[in-house]
């Protein structure tokens, strides 16, 4: 994972990245290499080293053949049906915004195949939501009957289209309304639309976030799903789309007024860990009085709980460890998430040792009625 994000930075567009040797690949165990396939990352993989792919061992060379031809095949259709979306909006006189991997992959990436997702995420505006949705659904698209409705929640029910085997998810806002993402303006609906600019997508009129807003909404969707969900080789790929984006904006991207815009404590302290991770492993270039003023504008993440983060994202998510069965190990996304959630950053350090104890899923787990329930809630209340 660092030799492909090594890579990525070293800008391959331009023609003169530095690709991943054949005798790197032979070193790579099949455990990494399964890490790598389960980012979506093989067709990257393929396209870094195919200039030595022919001394590459025959099975593990036809997987990134494959892998890469799939997602090429993929994308085609990720695209159709995308055009075929923002056609029918538009012939209702609405222009929708694409969002996540949809539009950064044809934005920022030297190929918009090796970009994985799946699903197409748009964004309505709030006024259209219900004619966007109802448009989607006269194409074929079907709501997944299993979606509960949660009250404030950012998008609707996912939308499958059985021809296409395509999941759309239609959203109304970046974030929901019950996250600490949805203080402050920087995510509301208005500021997101005042910073959305037109643009193209292959012939068909569309929005996109202005860069410095697509900045800020991959590192706090990444921060939020570290924390939400733990460490999984899907949440390699925001990385390598910050890496993409601060590649192809450079010295354009206008900090001043991105930093003016943030002030949400979450947001920052998420832009913070990506940024500081990134440049610390050189896979960025960003001004250090950024990242001072950055640290200096939240108090989320603090500088002994950003070390033992960075570390971890060593560990596990680049380095693709398993989770063993050593408490170390085993409470290590308990300890992410403890120290990526909202909140003072010293007061998070002195719940870990509670949360490792008594982990959120053990309030649930049994009721307050119970013993160990009561004990569990106790304790989380007190921290």
């Amino acid at each position: 994972m660092f030799d492909l994000l090594a890579y990525a930075a070293s800008n391959p567009a331009s023609g003169s990245a530095h690709g991943i040797p054949a005798r790197r690949l032979e070193e790579v165990d099949n455990r990494q290499m399964q890490w790598v396939s389960d980012a979506g990352l093989a067709p990257l993989l393929y396209r870094a080293s195919r200039e030595g792919i022919h001394q590459v061992p025959g099975p593990r060379r036809d997987m990134l053949l494959s892998a890469d031809l799939t997602a090429i095949a993929w994308h085609g259709n990720l695209i159709d049906a995308t055009r075929e979306i923002v056609e029918a909006c538009e012939a209702r006189g609405i222009r929708v915004t694409l969002l996540k991997g949809i539009s950064i992959s044809d934005q920022f990436y030297p190929d918009a195949h090796l970009r994985p997702m799946g699903d197409i995420d748009i964004l309505a505006p709030l006024s259209a939501y219900a004619t966007v949705e109802s448009t989607i659904r006269g194409l074929g698209y079907t709501p997944n009957p299993d979606y509960q409705h949660r009250e404030g929640a950012h998008h609707g029910a996912p939308l499958f289209h059985r021809g296409r085997h395509v999941w759309v998810e239609v959203h109304g806002a970046l974030f929901s309304e019950d996250t600490a993402l949805r203080n402050g303006r920087v995510f509301s609906p208005s500021h997101v639309a005042a910073h959305s600019v037109g643009s193209t997508f292959h012939g068909s009129a569309v929005n996109r976030l202005a860069d410095e807003l697509q900045l800020v909404y991959i590192a706090s969707s990444w921060v939020r799903d570290l924390s939400g969900y733990g460490i999984r080789a899907s949440l390699v790929p925001p990385l390598l789309d910050a890496i993409y984006l601060l590649n192809a904006t450079g010295h354009a991207l206008n900090w001043d007024q991105l930093l003016g815009w943030l002030d949400n404590p979450m947001a920052i302290a998420s832009l913070h860990v990506m940024l500081s991770y990134l440049s610390r492993n050189d896979l960025c270039r960003v001004a250090p009085p950024i990242l001072s003023r950055l640290a200096s504008s939240q108090d989320v993440i603090g500088p002994f709980a950003l070390r033992i983060i960075h570390s971890m994202l060593d560990k596990y998510l680049l380095g693709g460890r398993p989770f063993s069965r050593l408490i170390r190990d085993w409470h290590a996304s308990v300890v992410l998430s403890t120290l990526l959630a909202p909140g003072s950053s010293g007061r998070k350090l002195a719940s870990v040792p509670w949360n490792i104890l008594f982990p959120p899923s053990v309030a649930e787990r049994y009721s307050v009625r119970h013993p160990l329930g009561r004990i569990a809630k106790a304790l989380r209340d007190k921290t």
